[in-house]
């Protein structure tokens, strides 16, 4: 590949891939845009003579910003593909050059407008995406530093976005595999001044909780000197020499030297947070102090402060990680459920493995009150398994090789034995896949988090400002003291801390995840319980979503005498069909306890039905069509029957014996028992429900009757209800999609909110924000339910933090000082303080109790 320099703004171009090139005078020039192309064919004499450093100002202005990165884009295999998303950038002012063999792709853009985000969006608004690398780790931040952390970390080389979640302490960078690697973003991060943590993939406990005796002695330590100091105002007590409340406060400072190293690091960084203000709160009365004990020899009244401070917010920050860290243990128990030994069976004899060693394809064994560690297959046995997990329901469930049914990871066998063949193990199992979806959704953050995390940033700022404005304020015109000013400023840092906006929705957010999860719903979108209640249109897919799915012979209907023989010779000739219509009559017949006998002869017509001899008798089952093939007629009476059944919805087909027309079988797939619960409590809600279905228009209006939809669209393909989507919200509707998840994957993606319907094993291929993880749609009530106790406890966090920093703002600067002599102690405020931040924490936890009531 030959590189050559673009003539205009000096970039490396390789010459072969790049499209733009013009002629002059018999030579060939390579440019990186048409931009630079357009600039030279305008007056190439200038450039050939000046180069790229002559440029016009303005232009050099509009090049030095230009970025060139190498991405991979997934999906391209023809120039329609690369034409699509050359359109797709063209708008956002980018360019393109691809190579449609192996997808890699030069994207040249300006940095200054727009960035590899907006680039993604739009190769994926065409229709394609980009390949992307994942990287989570912890690190060492408060969560008012999340904007500005998340912030810087996006501008860096290669990132396309950083979402940190307060609630779990981790960081999740999406990144070019193309320009970065994990490696080199630790590097830059830990140069931007964070620190950096590995984390284990079921890790989330937070790294930074001490030893319980830290911050009882913290604590300790500073409730003696505080209160000791108190009586000594009162004449109490005996009077303390200066030089031991230096020690205590000097030993309390030592135990919390991590906070008030982050808290610097902070400042250093420019994103003070709490830790920020602690730290200068108890380092402002700790130097104060030994300036006068160094001048006057009177000290005692200053040091007690940074001993409160610290130990009150110690012991605080201690009893708020471990409130945080409960609302986890259902996560952790989750994470625990995977693993452990099991007992495979290999060269024909049982050998105990860990479960993260079992193949696919491998027959594990499982006894009475044993967890079931792969997803798989029961080949062998039968037995009840709990499967609440995934469901919510605490019912066990039969399983049985006969049934060939499936079993997930994490489930119990409450009774009997089994014998499953694995399909999924370790990371890739289903509970595993919840377990990631569920850290997922931290990272997404509903708006009012966003709009709580800019204006904590602020705020952080402007407690600073306020807190040296009171210090200016009572030094200079006040009247107080120098010592006097410095306790007010101390006041205003400690009792204003920003920590409790931090922390009042991420949480509340996290824990609505980890309730969801208990009653079989997998959240992937933290922001879904705030996006679910703007909804206004419900779209229901039909198969497999309002409908079990799944075919069941509703009714046999015998036109002679002789029905238990025809029924027989049914099932005799179904016995060799792999049908779908077939299986809903195998199925019926093993509920009838029919004895099958086998064909002597067999034909299968596709799309019409089949033809067997069996016992010397002929057999035809199929469509009407098929009876004409054989030249045989439908009585009058029959074909008014079956018309009948066709307009209700039902699938119908006729079984023939010896020339003669001697049944009429109904199937239909039946409506979920739950569907028209869920339909009428939307309709409660004022939403508009509508049915969009690739089934005919016949079976779609019948179905709508029945559970009195508002609109039906019928016979539509995936991509139809994708453009269905697209147009109600273009008309302003903001539509909720709920659908299989993989035929409705268009739609699911298009849709303000998608909800998938979870199927079993194949969970894990499902798209949507959210999973009906157990197949049932009673759970989408449920999801309703808990998003509006999502925004009135994140409604409350948020005022309480925000009443709590403006009422008392005022009182540590002072302002009831003169009137009443009350003055708001820095210590006291730091204790304020903390009870405020548990007052956020205690009432996010309370959604613990949250249960799923019907009704």
């Amino acid at each position: 590949m030959v590189k050559q320099i673009d003539p205009v703004c000096g970039m490396e171009v390789e010459s072969e891939k790049t499209p733009y090139k013009s002629v002059y005078k018999g030579k060939i020039y390579y440019f990186c845009s048409p931009h630079c192309k357009k600039a030279f064919e305008k007056n190439p004499e200038y450039y050939l003579q000046h180069g790229p450093v002559g440029m016009p100002k303005s232009l050099q202005v509009n090049k030095l910003t230009k970025t060139r990165e190498k991405i991979r884009v997934i999906g391209v295999d023809c120039p329609t593909c690369v034409l699509a998303i050359q359109k797709s950038l063209h708008k956002i002012g980018a360019t393109i050059d691809i190579d449609v063999t192996t997808g890699d792709a030069v994207v040249i853009y300006d940095q200054d407008k727009i960035s590899l985000v907006d680039i993604n969006k739009a190769i994926r608004e065409a229709g394609y995406d980009l390949e992307k690398g994942t990287l989570v780790f912890s690190v060492e931040l408060e969560p008012e530093e999340a904007h500005n952390f998340e912030k810087k970390v996006s501008r860096l080389k290669g990132v396309f976005s950083c979402h940190y979640s307060p609630a779990s302490n981790l960081a999740k960078i999406t990144y070019n595999p193309l320009t970065t690697n994990p490696a080199e973003i630790k590097e830059l991060v830990r140069a931007l001044g964070y620190q950096v943590g590995e984390v284990e993939e079921s890790q989330l406990e937070d790294k930074r909780e001490k030893p319980l005796w830290i911050p009882l002695a913290s604590f300790g330590l500073g409730l003696t000197v505080v209160t000791w100091h108190s009586l000594e105002a009162f004449h109490l007590v005996f009077p303390l020499p200066p030089i031991i409340y230096f020690a205590v406060a000097t030993a309390v400072i030592f135990l919390n030297y991590d906070l008030l190293v982050r808290g610097l690091l902070a400042l250093i960084r420019l994103s003070p947070s709490m830790d920020s203000l602690v730290t200068l709160s108890s380092l402002v009365a700790y130097i104060t102090g030994i300036i006068q004990l160094l001048l006057s020899h009177e000290g005692m009244g200053m040091f007690e402060i940074p001993a409160g401070v610290l130990g009150f917010v110690s012991l605080g920050t201690y009893i708020e990680n471990r409130v945080r860290k409960r609302a986890f243990n259902y996560l952790y128990a989750l994470a625990s459920a995977q693993k452990g030994k099991v007992r495979v069976i290999r060269d024909g004899k049982l050998v105990e493995v860990e479960s993260d060693q079992v193949k696919p394809g491998e027959i594990v064994e499982v006894k009475a009150g044993e967890r079931i560690l792969v997803d798989g297959v029961v080949v062998e046995g039968w037995g009840y398994v709990d499967e609440s997990t995934f469901t919510g329901e605490p019912a066990p469930v039969l399983k049985s090789a006969e049934k060939r049914d499936i079993v997930l990871s994490g489930t119990i066998l409450v009774s009997g034995y089994l014998r499953v063949r694995a399909t999924r193990v370790g990371k890739e199992t289903s509970l595993a896949y919840i377990i990631e979806a569920v850290k997922e959704a931290q990272f997404r953050k509903p708006q009012f988090q966003r709009i709580a995390d800019r204006v904590v940033g602020y705020l952080t700022w402007a407690i600073i400002a306020v807190s040296i404005g009171t210090f200016l304020y009572w030094a200079t015109l006040g009247g107080a003291s120098y010592s006097e000013a410095a306790l007010f400023a101390a006041a205003v840092l400690a009792v204003t801390c920003p920590c409790p906006l931090g922390i009042a929705v991420p949480l509340v957010v996290a824990i609505a995840i980890i309730n969801a999860t208990r009653i079989g719903i997998v959240v992937r979108s933290g922001d879904v319980f705030e996006r679910i209640l703007q909804v206004d249109t419900v779209v229901f897919d039909k198969t497999g979503t309002l409908t079990m799915g799944k075919p069941r012979v509703q009714e046999v209907i015998f036109l002679d005498s002789a029905g238990e023989e025809v029924l027989r010779y049914l099932c005799s000739a179904e016995n060799r069909s792999e049908h779908p219509l077939a299986s809903a009559v195998i199925e019926y017949c093993s509920e009838k306890k029919v004895v099958s006998l086998e064909p002597e002869h067999y034909e299968h017509f596709p799309g019409l039905g089949i033809f067997a001899k069996i016992n010397g008798a002929e057999v035809i089952v199929g469509s009407k069509r098929l009876l004409e093939m054989f030249n045989l007629e439908v009585p009058g009476q029959v074909n008014e029957r079956a018309e009948k059944e066709i307009s209700q919805g039902s699938t119908i087909f006729y079984v023939a014996l010896n020339g003669k027309v001697s049944a009429l079988v109904l199937v239909r797939d039946e409506i979920r028992e739950d569907a028209l619960r869920v339909v009428s409590f939307l309709k409660k809600k004022g939403l508009t429900t509508i049915l969009a279905t690739g089934d005919s228009k016949v079976v779609a209006e019948n179905l709508s009757r029945e559970l009195s939809l508002d609109q039906v669209y019928a016979e539509m393909r995936p991509e139809d209800k994708g453009e269905l989507v697209e147009k109600l919200q273009a008309s302003g509707k903001k539509v909720l999609f709920v659908g299989d998840g993989i035929n409705d994957a268009v739609a699911l993606s298009r849709a303000f909110v998608g909800i998938a319907m979870g199927g079993g094993a194949d969970i894990s291929k499902e798209a949507g924000d959210a999973v009906l993880a157990g197949g049932n749609l009673e759970p989408l009530i449920a999801l309703f339910k808990l998003s509006e106790l999502v925004r009135k406890k994140a409604l409350e966090n948020l005022l309480w933090a925000f009443a709590y920093n403006l009422t008392l703002v005022p009182i540590a600067a002072g302002i009831l000082w003169k009137p009443l002599g009350v003055m708001l102690r820095p210590e006291l405020a730091a204790g304020a303080m903390m009870a405020s931040d548990i007052t956020v924490v205690v009432n996010a936890v309370s959604m613990l109790r949250w249960q799923n009531k019907r009704g």
